[in-house]
C-alpha cells in the first residue's frame, strides 16, 4: 500500500499502479485529481458536453440534505437480470439503491408485468460518449432522479425523462474545466466510483456493491480467467482496483462495505452471498454475520 500527501490531500495508489485515488472523506481541502487521464481529444469533448449540459441545467444536489445509512450500488454485471429481484426484499425506506451503467435499462421491477416491484432511489451516469444512449430504458418508462456528471453525453441528459441533477468531476493535472460547479466529485470517469462518493455524502454506514462487474461465462478473445472461474477483460482489473481504492477510504472511516459481484475480490469489501443481502443490512454486530 502506497499513500502520498499532496495539496493537503492523501492519495492511495491503486493496485497495478494505474491511478492515485484521493481521500474523498477529507474535509476543507481542494478536490484535485493528480492523475493525468485526459487527452486533448477528450478535453475538447468534455468542454463541449459541459457547455451543453450547463445550458440545460436546472439544479444540483449541493443545497440538499440527503441521508441514507444503508445503500446498494448496482450495475448490470453477471446475471443482473436474474439476480436483481432479491433487492425487492430490501425495505424502500431503509435501503436506498443507486443504479449505474445499464442497470436502469435492464430494470425489471417496474410495470404491470413485474413479478416483484422495487424503486431505484437514484441513477448515476458520467459517460461522455454517444454509447451513453444505450443506458436509457427502452422497455419501460421508469426514470428515477438522475445524478449526472456535467461531462455526460448531452443527448442522454436531454432525453432522460426524470429529474436530473449535475455535478462537476474534479479536474486532473491535464484538464481544467472552464465550466464548473461547486458540487464536485472525484469520479475517475467511472459511475461506480461516483456512486461510492455520493454514498459517503449521503451519510452511508453500510454499503453493498451488487453486480458491479463485467464478467462472463465463456473464454472470449483477449479475456482472462478470474478466480471464480468466470472470464473478464484485463481493463476491468484496472477499473475495479480504482473502485477498491475508493472503498478503502470509506472503510477507514468506519463504513461497513460488502460486495455481491462476480469480478475481482476486493481488499476493502467482504463478499456477501445473494441470499445474505437482507441480513447484511439487518445485522448490527459485524462479528456475528456468517460470511
Amino acid at each position: 500500500m502506497r499513500i502520498k500527501k499532496k495539496h493537503n490531500n492523501k492519495y492511495l495508489l491503486s493496485k497495478m499502479g494505474v491511478s492515485w485515488v484521493r481521500d474523498f472523506t477529507a474535509k476543507n481541502v481542494a478536490k484535485i485529481d493528480i492523475n493525468n487521464r485526459t487527452s486533448n481529444t477528450d478535453a475538447t469533448l468534455f468542454l463541449r458536453n459541459e457547455i451543453a449540459n450547463y445550458r440545460q441545467m436546472k439544479g444540483t444536489l449541493e443545497d440538499s440534505r440527503i441521508s441514507h445509512p444503508n445503500i446498494v450500488i448496482v450495475s448490470d454485471g453477471y446475471n443482473w437480470e436474474e439476480k436483481q429481484e432479491i433487492l425487492a426484499e430490501l425495505p424502500y425506506k431503509e435501503v436506498a439503491i443507486i443504479g449505474t451503467n445499464k442497470s436502469l435499462a435492464k430494470w425489471k421491477m417496474v410495470g404491470e408485468r413485474a413479478k416483484v416491484k422495487r424503486a431505484m432511489s437514484f441513477y448515476v451516469v458520467n459517460n461522455p460518449f454517444p454509447e451513453c444512449m444505450r443506458f436509457l430504458p427502452s422497455k419501460h418508462s421508469y426514470f428515477p432522479n438522475c445524478i449526472a456528471s456535467l461531462r455526460t453525453n448531452p443527448k442522454f441528459a436531454q432525453e432522460y425523462k426524470g429529474e436530473t441533477f449535475f455535478y462537476s468531476p474534479s479536474n486532473d493535472t491535464h484538464f481544467s474545466s472552464q465550466v464548473s460547479l461547486d458540487f464536485t466529485i472525484d469520479d475517475y470517469r467511472n459511475p461506480v466510483c461516483a456512486a461510492i462518493q455520493l454514498a459517503y455524502l449521503f451519510d452511508v454506514q453500510k454499503l453493498l456493491l451488487f453486480c458491479c462487474d463485467d464478467s462472463f461465462d465463456e473464454n472470449k478473445p483477449g479475456s482472462v480467467k478470474l478466480e471464480n472461474g468466470l472470464w473478464t477483460y484485463p481493463q476491468q482489473f484496472i477499473s475495479q482496483h480504482i473502485i477498491d481504492a475508493n472503498l478503502y477510504w470509506l472503510k477507514t472511516n468506519g463504513v461497513r462495505v460488502g460486495d455481491c459481484s462476480m469480478g475481482i475480490k476486493y481488499d476493502s469489501a467482504d463478499y456477501i452471498e445473494p441470499e445474505q443481502i437482507p441480513q447484511f443490512f439487518r445485522e448490527e454486530d459485524e462479528q456475528t454475520l456468517q460470511l
